[in-house]
């Protein structure tokens, strides 16, 4: 593997491309750590979400997973998308819209910018606030139905696509 690397960063900086199996796999290495580097941003999110506010019988789990870029490729380049849902308490400390407000700050200092210029304008059932950092977007999409209806929230991050020069 570090041979591999190797060979990706040497290409990288002598500007020469890699092809055929060698591409495939720079890109499966590269799509290894973006998963990694989004998991572990997605589980610094939701630690900043008290299990005591969440509703225990739905447990939280990653319903993303690796994503082609383009139909036109056969197999790749690829990304890889981060998603959960969580569910609050219906009589719970905060609401949906509290939590992706407290959230904001915190995304701001861990280095996430916010683009309002990327965002829809709100529903009548939920409002997302997208965040960009060193290639990743994250959204952040409230549920403002009130209860009975689940308080939901959603977190999705997507990661760069890989590159097939390894660059």
């Amino acid at each position: 593997m570090f041979v591999v690397l190797a060979f990706g960063v040497a290409c990288s900086i002598a500007g020469c491309t890699v092809s055929g199996e060698e591409a495939i796999v720079v890109q499966k290495n590269q799509l290894k750590q973006y998963a990694e580097q989004a998991d572990a941003a997605g589980a610094e999110v939701l630690a900043q979400i008290s299990e005591f506010e969440l509703e225990p019988a739905h447990q939280s789990r990653n319903i993303g997973g690796p994503r082609l870029v383009s139909e036109h490729y056969a197999e790749w380049p690829k990304y890889y998308y981060w998603a959960q849902i969580v569910v609050l308490k219906g009589e719970g400390l905060r609401t949906p819209t509290q939590v992706a407000d407290d959230l904001e700050p915190w995304l701001e200092e861990e280095g996430w910018k916010r683009n309002t210029d990327s965002e829809f304008p709100p529903s009548d059932e939920s409002f997302e606030r997208h965040y960009y950092r060193d290639g990743y977007h994250l959204i952040v999409r409230a549920y403002t139905i009130p209860p009975p209806h689940a308080q939901k929230l959603m977190f999705t991050i997507v990661t760069p696509h890989t590159d097939p020069d390894g660059g």
